[in-house]
């Protein structure tokens, strides 16, 4: 995967989790306080800028209620 196709992927990836976060009205704040992670990474990781690890992942889809195939970036 070539550099271009990944800066895609975050963009996606950061539209889905933001688009998820603010249908559960969840600010930034209590979504990384919920989830253990900083306002900041989580600025970056909606901005499309930070690529999560697995842990990471799995603490986004369950601090959103969510099974991790329902985090699907094509819904």
């Amino acid at each position: 995967m070539d550099d271009i196709e990944e800066q895609k992927i975050l963009k996606e990836f950061g539209k889905r989790l933001q688009k998820l976060r603010k249908a559960k009205k969840l600010s930034i704040r209590n979504f990384a306080y919920a989830a253990e992670l900083s306002v900041s990474y989580v600025q970056k990781l909606e901005a499309g800028m930070s690529n999560p690890s697995y842990t990471t992942l799995i603490k986004i889809v369950n601090t959103l209620g969510l099974e991790l195939n329902e985090f699907n970036m094509r819904s």
